[in-house]
């Protein structure tokens, strides 16, 4: 099996850790390919002979592998989802964050490692995702598509249509497009319901409302979003993922369900409910 490994540089507490990982994979005749900043941060801590055996590959190439890890929080995992783009490797992450929301794995059960993750016997959940075309390019997200105001303090206007029908103008700070993956991210922080992943939908939750009859709204994900934003600025944010592209006041974005998915690695026999009230305490 080949696995490709990438993680934040912020790993002191796991160094023996990550060392352990690694040496057993190689030792049960795994190939491991690490993304390149990854492995020169833990060339640095760890020293030169970390990296025997080790291939490494840069995070703007996609890997060929059966199989990749993430290890950091959510961030990490989002940009090793980027990094498997449309290949559909199974991406598992192992949580050295605070609340790492997608993984399934943490060092501190380093048995369910040893059990699942080394051996293969994990299970896969497929992830759907959203794909928004700019003019500048298409960008693909796992949690969510923000649309933001510039960093004045004039309110944005956000004209949407769904499958062609004029639907709502949303005034405010921003509108939120989420995929059920992540509604427990931004959107949860704005008020939106927590979805299954199993569930085919979206929902489009606004930012600081300038009206109270504006609400979350769950709509279908074969649905095509087509918005149009105006602003008294001459640019606004759009955030994928977390990722910043500045565009022009006036623009037109079509979102859309992306044309794959992505295969989140989790326990076998683990719930969605389990993972919320594990890690958001809900109705505990």
């Amino acid at each position: 099996m080949i696995v490709a490994i990438n993680g934040n540089r912020h790993q002191e507490n796991h160094l023996a850790d990550i060392q352990r990982l690694v040496d057993t994979l190689l030792r049960n005749d795994h190939r491991v390919v690490m993304s390149d900043r990854f492995l020169d941060y833990l060339v640095d801590k760890l020293g030169s002979r970390f990296a025997l055996g080790i291939h490494h590959i840069r995070l703007t190439e996609q890997p060929e592998a059966d199989l990749a890890i993430a290890i950091g929080g959510d961030g990490a995992f989002l940009k090793t989802a980027a990094w498997v783009g449309e290949s559909e490797i199974p991406v598992a992450g192992i949580n050295t964050g605070h609340l790492g929301f997608l993984a399934a794995f943490s060092f501190d059960r380093p048995d369910e490692i040893a059990r699942y993750l080394v051996t293969g016997g994990y299970a896969v959940e497929p992830r759907a995702l959203i794909c928004v075309e700019t003019p500048a390019g298409d960008y693909y997200a796992l949690n969510e598509v923000a649309l933001l105001r510039g960093d004045n303090a004039s309110m944005i206007i956000v004209d949407t249509d769904i499958n062609g029908h004029h639907s709502l103008s949303y005034k405010g700070d921003g509108l939120i497009i989420a995929t059920p993956t992540g509604s427990t991210a931004y959107n949860l922080s704005v008020g939106g319901p927590i979805l299954d992943p199993s569930v085919n939908c979206w929902v489009i939750s606004p930012i600081a409302a300038h009206s109270l009859s504006i609400r979350p709204l769950v709509i279908n994900d074969s649905s095509t979003v087509t918005a149009t934003v105006k602003l008294r600025a001459p640019s606004f944010r759009l955030a994928v993922d977390g990722k910043n592209i500045s565009l022009p006041d006036g623009c037109r974005l079509t979102i859309r369900k992306a044309p794959y998915c992505l295969n989140v690695v989790t326990l076998p026999g683990h719930s969605f409910t389990d993972t919320i009230r594990n890690k958001l305490g809900l109705g505990e």
